[in-house]
């Protein structure tokens, strides 16, 4: 799948790129990117409003490319933003697409076994990425932080961990060439962005909860293949799980 670059949108705000060509699925994501786009705009905008004469008036985007074919194309949104108030906020933000459908990936439906609920509600804005949640991906996930070989941050961040609250805890996923599976980020507070990794699930682990078939061959042919952007060598990226 070719991605084509776009000129930024203002001071340190990347532009999301475009899927080339022109059937009915690429107009209708690239619609959608553009809708994306015009939200970041008008975000960037009203975080200097809002900042004034204050501290404040930062807000920068940046874009990876975690799968860019086959069938799939995620693209993650990467958020540095201080409006004014106590302190500054990072934030990052994966969307998935299904390039057969033109539309986001159904989460749900990809991966069943997970019985996935979206955190859906009125009125959303053009630029809502709905978190997942479930019991099984909680506990999942709760596993494999507190499996984490680095004792002192598990200690500092055990109670973030407790499966009953991993439960109910919103979840970002995206289909994940780089590190070969589907990946998931809790949405922590600000207090417990240090605890915020990412995990990845396998191929063998997306059997295990019945995901799509084709999905997981997906995510393997583009592994293979080198599938994602930026490439970066090991060791300047940060820690994962």
């Amino acid at each position: 799948m070719i991605l084509e670059a776009r000129p930024g949108l203002g001071t340190d705000v990347e532009a999301l790129p475009r899927l080339a060509g022109d059937t009915p699925e690429i107009a209708r994501i690239n619609a959608e990117l553009d809708r994306l786009d015009a939200a970041a705009v008008q975000s960037a905008a009203d975080c200097v409003e809002m900042a004034g004469e204050g501290p404040g008036g930062g807000w920068s985007r940046s874009i990876t490319q975690p799968m860019t074919g086959p069938g799939f194309v995620t693209l993650r949104e990467h958020l540095d933003v201080y409006c004014g108030g106590a302190y500054p906020s990072t934030s990052q933000t994966a969307v998935t697409y299904d390039l057969a459908k033109g539309q986001r990936i159904d989460w749900p439906a990809a991966l069943p076994g997970l019985n996935l609920v979206l955190g859906m509600f009125e009125d959303m804005p053009a630029d809502y990425v709905p978190l997942v949640r479930s019991a099984a991906l909680g506990a999942w996930f709760s596993r494999r932080m507190l499996a984490n070989p680095d004792a002192e941050w598990v200690e500092q961040c055990r109670s973030f961990f407790d499966a009953e609250a991993m439960a109910e805890q919103g979840f970002n996923i995206w289909a994940d060439a780089e590190n070969g599976g589907v990946s998931v980020q809790p949405e922590l507070p600000h207090v417990a962005q240090a605890c915020a990794e990412r995990a990845t699930l396998t191929p063998v682990e997306l059997q295990s909860f019945s995901a799509d078939a084709g999905l997981i061959a997906a995510i393997e042919a583009a592994k293979t293949a080198g599938n994602w952007a930026p490439k970066e060598d090991a060791a300047e990226q940060g820690p994962s799980a």
